[in-house]
């Protein structure tokens, strides 16, 4: 977490008079790769966070199919396949209502709100790599 140190991410969910938010957890997955809280106005969702990786020279690929295929994949589950993946980079991870970022090995390297049994169903997966 040594960029965070240096790049700002919310401390708190801000709320926009449209209705879009900018929420802690993506702020924080942002802010490790460098972009700072304040060049951005909404990061959501998924979209929101891609486009942002994207515009500051990460590549981002979904690895949806190749690590959960058809099947409904918990978080646990997955951080094993990451591991026997043996591909490098980070992964940005969504669950219902929250983000987070993994290493390629599977082990946690952003997640704001931790599980020791982590259950939580995974709605999508993507490698992120400096382009």
């Amino acid at each position: 977490m040594k960029n965070l140190i240096e790049t700002k991410a919310c401390s708190s969910h801000v709320t926009h008079d449209s209705g879009r938010r900018k929420t802690v957890c993506t702020s924080h997955v942002l802010a490790f790769f460098g972009i700072s809280s304040d060049s951005y106005h909404y990061s959501e969702c998924a979209k929101d966070v891609k486009r942002l990786l994207r515009s500051n020279g990460y590549s981002v690929r979904s690895r949806m199919s190749k690590l959960c295929g058809s099947k409904k994949t918990t978080i646990g589950i997955l951080r094993k396949k990451i591991a026997d993946l043996g591909e490098s980079g980070s992964y940005y991870v969504g669950v219902p209502g929250h983000a987070m970022l993994l290493d390629s090995q599977g082990e946690t390297i952003i997640d704001t709100a931790p599980r020791k049994r982590d259950r939580r169903q995974v709605i999508h997966v993507s490698k992120v790599t400096k382009a």
